[in-house]
């Protein structure tokens, strides 16, 4: 009767997650301060999808790239030793046509390189940090989770200024190793979204898509466990979705929920009904 009792309870948690975390996120959008973040955001270039996948794969940790230029007029320099990111810069190629009277056009790409914030210092900028906040406080659930996980995971020191990244070659998960356990189950939760949903690079989403449906999956799967991850996750999502998020996320409530039941449904088959056998 528990493990029954657990599926019901799970399946309202998680219909109770979706609407916590549209609304949350929506109402951080609306904010006066994050609206300059978003105004300061907005005045990136727009990378087409495969310089998306391009910058995604060298580093997924990236959140604000720029051309070295670029960088120096908003007053920030890239640091010494930074390597730059490759991504295709589209050149329009006219070429004369003798048995035509119209000139023959085609697009050729060249190879040019960006730097992610993360690379650069210099002037400050408006920051999403008051929106996304590392989650405090310790919990068994993290390694209960990392257990069970479809991919390798590896703690590292160094995470290339991210909480945690999956590589979508390889198949597998780092997660830093100097966060909370509460913080570290979230990452770990976001990246198994990302490898449950976004492994086919034949399919893939934009890249916030991507990262709204890993961050719905990583709350939604700790409200469902009990661990309260809004401070983080709504102004991530936020970040991403803007005003658009609560639509962005009932599109994807979907595939998030199959990542969800995946997750959940892997950890009550391992540990519920283990509990249930030592009740016996």
């Amino acid at each position: 009767m528990k493990n029954t009792k657990t599926k019901v309870n799970r399946q309202e948690k998680v219909k109770e997650a979706f609407e916590l975390v549209k609304k949350g996120a929506v109402d951080i959008a609306k904010s006066s301060n994050f609206q300059r973040f978003l105004k300061f955001s907005a005045s990136f270039h727009n990378y087409s999808f495969r310089n998306q996948l391009l910058i995604w794969i060298q580093k997924p940790s990236a959140t604000f790239v720029a051309g070295f230029e670029t960088w120096k007029k908003r007053g920030r320099y890239v640091k010494k030793g930074e390597k730059g990111i490759m991504i295709l810069a589209p050149m329009k190629i006219t070429r004369k046509n003798d048995e035509h009277e119209e000139d023959e056009e085609f697009m050729l790409f060249r190879p040019i390189y960006v730097f992610d914030i993360s690379q650069t210092e210099g002037e400050p900028i408006p920051s999403i940090g008051e929106y996304v906040k590392t989650l405090n406080g310790e919990t068994d659930l993290y390694e209960k989770i990392k257990a069970i996980s479809p991919f390798p995971v590896t703690e590292t020191t160094d995470c290339k200024g991210a909480d945690g990244y999956y590589r979508i070659k390889e198949k597998d998960i780092f997660i830093d190793s100097k966060n909370s356990t509460s913080h570290k189950l979230l990452t770990l939760i976001h990246e198994m979204g990302h490898g449950l949903l976004h492994a086919d690079r034949n399919n893939i989403p934009s890249k916030a898509v991507r990262e709204i449906e890993a961050e719905c999956v990583g709350f939604v799967t700790c409200h469902a466990l009990g661990i309260d991850t809004s401070e983080n996750s709504f102004g991530y999502i936020a970040s991403y979705g803007r005003s658009r998020s609560d639509e962005l996320i009932d599109k994807s409530r979907e595939r998030i929920n199959r990542a969800v039941h995946r997750i959940l449904g892997d950890f009550e088959d391992t540990y519920v009904a283990i509990e249930d056998k030592e009740l016996v």
